[in-house]
């Protein structure tokens, strides 16, 4: 009997470790993975079988973008027991920083990997549910949120729907300067300035490429609608006021807070959000658009209403709609939803396109590992005592702190170029833009091993960074030569720029690669005073409104300062005051 005890237990023993080395060991694990802007730290606690909690102890992603994915994350993996979860739209590079983490935490505690990373299945069919609104507004950017507040602001019933998890589109990483013209605000604070002076410097900008009905109905419309964005019986939104006489406003919290602002005014107010929630088609009822057609992750929705707001943002992600040009040469500096959502929606409605043609583009961004272009800071990036360009060839080739706009085709006509910087301005540089990248990033990108973006390289002399950068030697040196002797002549050099120190004689040198970056979109939906969506033949089309950069013919061929939040704010707002008129009447 003993011996028959005794083998049972040593059975029972084998047994319950093989059972232990197929689940996980419990505790909690710490790790981390290079985000967007620096590493996201995770506490992972686990049971021999279960995910039961994901602490984020610290990040630094985006605020409204990466900051706002992570507890989508979170929830998703708890739910799911995966990491096999999608990208969450508009933030992959933190979705990538997330899983990676946790994975790391995962293979620690022993999980069997090949189960814990199983793709999360998508329901296979969907729930087919019916709603009906007064008002539906299609995304959740800037535009968007001031339509749909404004209209239930108004007494309506608003659906919002946003097809991403979270709140914001582009604006969320604008930076939320607002062109006030006319409004009470700028008349108080002694700022000179009128509609007509708006038209003219926004078509001068545009290069007369704007359409000017558009601009004059910004012009009428930005002032009552930055009064109304602003005033405690409006949306109340917190933007900075100093009392000096300016055109423009900033929103505190940026493009981000400005949003947030919104979005809770309008929860409060009653109406309904919807994110994860993509609008595919509009419905239509003898030529009048009656609703949208929406889907989620496991529901297919049919949602009648009065009208529609399309504030769907632009198309710069999608090549298949940027005019013909060499965008492989430029970096995508835009946010991951602007597939041109509206323009696609309209399609067979006739729907009038214009501008399309044209894409904003500006001259200082550099290339980050993920692909994506940002724009470096402090001034354009070029300002630094001691640093200036040169081209493929090693050569000088403009005015580093000239027009966005000449710099901008200067750029276009080289193969590459390249900042070139003493260590002053080398350090200076990365002040600038701590924000967006840390100091250990750039110890990693200037190592000598390091071979993807951003080209950053350091040398101790001129020649050996010339030898880095693929450019000339003799040709950069001499650059440098005439840099420093335009500096020590005390007149403004060759290219009309007044130079306030010489590039340092001594090393060590550092190169950083500088592309075009393009974003926001210029063309787009043609409207009427109404905010109504135009037909070919010039015809509103009934019940279908449009707002923010889904409109097309605002700022011709380049965008003007201040203008583009200034048109989300404006646009949104009249449509949602036309709309409810409408659904008035």
């Amino acid at each position: 009997m003993k011996r028959f005890f005794g083998m049972f237990m040593a059975l029972l023993l084998l047994f319950t470790q093989a059972a232990c080395a197929e689940g996980m060991t419990a505790g909690t694990y710490t790790t981390a993975a290079k985000g967007f802007h620096g590493d996201i730290q995770l506490e992972v606690t686990v049971t021999a079988n279960e995910i039961t909690a994901i602490n984020v102890a610290s990040h630094s992603e985006t605020e409204g973008i990466g900051e706002a994915a992570l507890p989508l994350l979170v929830d998703a993996v708890l739910e799911s027991q995966s990491i096999g979860i999608d990208d969450i739209a508009g933030a992959t590079v933190t979705s990538t920083a997330f899983k990676a983490a946790v994975t790391a935490a995962l293979e620690q505690a022993g999980a069997d990997m090949e189960k814990m990373a199983a793709p999360v299945a998508a329901s296979e069919e969907k729930q087919e549910v019916a709603l009906s609104t007064d008002i539906v507004v299609v995304g959740a950017g800037a535009a968007g949120l001031t339509a749909a507040l404004t209209a239930v602001q108004e007494g309506k019933s608003v659906i919002l729907l946003e097809k991403t998890p979270f709140i914001g589109g582009a604006s969320a990483t604008a930076g939320a300067g607002t062109i006030a013209t006319g409004s009470a605000w700028q008349k108080e604070d002694g700022y000179e300035d009128s509609p007509e002076k708006l038209v003219e410097d926004m078509m001068a900008n545009g290069h007369g490429k704007n359409d000017r009905a558009t601009v004059e109905l910004f012009s009428r419309i930005i002032g009552p609608s930055f009064d109304w964005l602003v005033d405690e019986k409006g949306a109340a939104v917190p933007y900075k006021r100093t009392g000096k006489p300016v055109r423009n406003y900033s929103g505190e919290g940026r493009g981000a807070g400005v949003c947030k602002s919104l979005n809770d005014s309008f929860l409060a107010a009653g109406g309904t959000l919807m994110t994860a929630t993509p609008a595919t088609e509009l419905l239509v009822d003898g030529g009048r658009v009656v609703g949208v057609k929406a889907e989620s992750s496991d529901k297919a929705y049919t949602i009648q209403a009065k009208a529609v707001i399309l504030a769907s943002g632009g198309f710069g992600a999608n090549k298949d709609l940027l005019p013909p040009d060499n965008y492989d040469d430029y970096v995508y500096a835009g946010h991951a939803g602007a597939q041109g959502d509206a323009i696609k929606m309209t399609e067979k409605l006739d729907a009038e396109l214009i501008n399309m043609q044209y894409v904003n583009m500006q001259p200082h961004s550099m290339r980050f590992p993920d692909g994506n272009g940002r724009g470096i800071g402090g001034g354009p990036g070029y300002q630094y005592d001691g640093s200036f360009m040169v081209n493929q060839d090693g050569v000088r080739f403009l005015n580093e702190v000239g027009k966005a706009w000449d710099n901008t085709q200067a750029l276009k006509k080289n193969e590459r170029q390249y900042i070139i910087m003493d260590q002053t301005s080398f350090d200076a540089l990365n002040e600038a833009n701590s924000s967006m990248y840390t100091a250990g990033d750039v110890e990693l990108w200037i190592s000598d091993d390091y071979s993807g973006d951003p080209v950053y390289k350091k040398g101790e002399s001129l020649e050996a960074l010339a030898e880095k950068l693929n450019v000339p030697a003799g040709a950069l040196r001499a650059s440098v030569e005439e840099f420093n002797k335009a500096y020590a002549s005390g007149e403004a050099d060759s290219f009309g720029r007044t130079l306030n120190a010489p590039i340092s004689e001594e090393g060590p040198y550092y190169g950083l690669q500088i592309f075009v970056r393009y974003y926001a979109t210029l063309g787009g939906l043609h409207i009427n005073d109404e905010m109504q969506v135009l037909t070919k033949a010039q015809e509103p089309i009934e019940g279908l409104y449009a707002a923010g950069e889904c409109v097309g013919g605002l700022e011709g061929d380049v965008y003007m300062s201040a203008t583009l939040f200034g048109w989300a704010v404006a646009s949104g707002h009249t449509a949602g005051l036309m709309a409810v008129d409408s659904v008035t009447e």
